[in-house]
């Protein structure tokens, strides 16, 4: 069995079942108003959790494929949803820890100093076996198929490898080398996103001598108050802020996250903000802005766990943005979006009235939508030709920024010629 915590303060416990989990709330936890419940899929209550519920919110903690099966083997756990919590779970996205049961859980983060020389190697390609055991000594539970870590970098700059669950302020993952100029290719886009006023978490490389994709985390904040005297001074000065992503909130497991296999499409994310966000219009806004950018720049792979919704102190908001490159410059990748554009099932057939769909999905007018949709475009193309310079200047050359620059040209052209034709 397992004990959950959430900021910190157990709230329940996690007990496996064959493959799956079962989880319950702590009594005292169901009593007391001040302790939200760990999901909108898993409201507090005295009964226990089981099957598909209480697996999508913990096993979407996990990592996915073949980097999730390397982990298993690396931390010398069976490959099941409830061993690799009670391993790796300690730092876990939003505010959760896992912990086993009688295990004492350290009220005092460590960490480890990390060299640049270090940390070049432990991202070198063909170090897999350190990165796993960064994540197996740090107990990093980070979804995704990529390899990745998380770091901590203190005030001085430095950057501290996590160790026993200390909380992190960085996410660093390994491009795979199965597709050219990945790193390059993440780095842009998300720039763009930035150069076009979308919220992103913030990305660069963790040194320049590390070519290494490096993102910010926006679910870990600078606390207000200065470091407690048992903590070691400029390095523990991040605090957990709870998220969940939209295969969570809505129960759905990971290997669904894609429409076409049952996942969540635009309608059921607009639905879930639209029941969930302290600011519904502004979030909807930022949704179908989102689902543009991505149709943009040929974002194929944006799925429902690329989505999250962040608990603040105003309410839940729609997360900053993630993930977020372009999938079309791989021909050997299949033309077939992640969630439905309207009735479109592929960017290359996306037309006038497949955005007034999503737009009433999204419970917009269509003035509010081409609105949005207007001004995404004016932004994209006053920020391009300067991302472009910045991102050669931060990262050095690269063909995927013109690759991607030149879709991204076409795109604006196409989706400004459907808005002309929506006037009519």
């Amino acid at each position: 069995m397992y004990d959950i915590y959430l900021y910190d303060r157990r709230v329940g416990h996690l007990v496996p079942r064959g493959e799956g989990v079962r989880f319950a709330y702590d009594v005292d936890a169901v009593a007391d108003d001040r302790v939200p419940a760990i999901s909108l899929s898993m409201p507090k209550r005295a009964e226990l959790y089981g099957g598909k519920v209480a697996k999508a919110f913990f096993a979407n903690l996990l990592p996915e494929g073949a980097y999730r099966r390397l982990i298993a083997q690396g931390a010398d756990v069976r490959d099941s949803d409830s061993a690799l919590l009670g391993a790796i779970g300690g730092e876990c996205p939003g505010a959760i820890a896992i912990w086993p049961e009688r295990v004492p859980r350290p009220l005092v983060p460590e960490y480890a100093t990390v060299t640049a020389d270090a940390l070049a190697q432990l991202f070198a390609p063909d170090n897999a076996a350190a990165r796993v055991d960064a994540v197996r000594r740090g107990r990093l539970s980070l979804p995704g198929v990529q390899e990745k870590t998380a770091l901590m970098q203190g005030d001085d700059g430095g950057w501290l490898r996590p160790l026993n669950g200390a909380v992190t302020s960085h996410i660093l993952k390994q491009a795979s080398g199965a597709f050219a100029d990945l790193l390059e290719n993440e780095l842009f886009c998300m720039t763009l996103a930035d150069g076009a006023r979308l919220p992103v978490a913030r990305v660069g490389f963790p040194m320049s001598r590390v070519r290494v994709f490096c993102a910010e985390r926006f679910d870990r904040v600078r606390p207000e108050l200065p470091a407690q005297p048992a903590q070691p001074a400029g390095i523990a000065r991040r605090v957990k802020r709870h998220q969940e992503d939209f295969c969570q909130a809505l129960g759905v497991l990971p290997a669904r996250k894609y429409e076409e296999d049952g996942g969540p499409g635009f309608k059921a994310c607009a639905r879930l903000v639209l029941a969930q966000s302290a600011l519904a219009i502004e979030d909807m806004a930022g949704l179908l802005r989102w689902a543009a950018f991505n149709y943009l720049i040929g974002n194929e792979d944006a799925h429902a766990k690329n989505l999250a919704l962040l608990y603040t102190a105003d309410g839940i908001r729609l997360a900053p943005h993630y993930d977020l490159l372009s999938t079309e410059v791989y021909a050997q990748l299949q033309r077939r979006s992640a969630m439905k554009y309207g009735r479109a099932s592929s960017f290359s057939s996306v037309q006038i009235s497949d955005w007034k769909r999503l737009a009433e999905q999204a419970q917009l007018s269509w003035a509010a939508a081409s609105m949005e949709l207007r001004r995404l475009s004016a932004d994209i193309t006053a920020a391009l030709p300067s991302v472009t310079a910045s991102c050669e200047q931060a990262y050095g050359p690269s063909a995927a920024y013109w690759t991607i620059g030149a879709l991204v040209g076409r795109r604006l052209a196409r989706l400004n010629q459907e808005l002309g034709r929506g006037r009519s």
